[in-house]
């Protein structure tokens, strides 16, 4: 960790979810039929990375995080 990654351009999904058996499913559903997080999916990117945190009240949030190298 903490290991800086020059880039040209940067994008990120996220989502915020409770009360779904598959929340990943959900999540990435969601994603996908939403034209500007689908855009994001979609784009000129060549690293992504995935997040998934869960607070004491059992809602999850969700990042994605896409990344342009230089």
């Amino acid at each position: 960790m903490g290991k800086t990654i020059p880039y040209r351009s940067f994008a990120e999904n996220l989502a915020y979810i409770k009360g779904y058996p598959d929340l990943a499913e959900v999540a990435v559903k969601g994603w996908i039929n939403s034209p500007g997080h689908r855009k994001n999916m979609e784009g000129n990117f060549n690293l992504t990375g995935v997040g998934i945190a869960k607070n004491s009240d059992g809602e999850y949030y969700f990042t994605q995080l896409f990344l342009l190298q230089r």
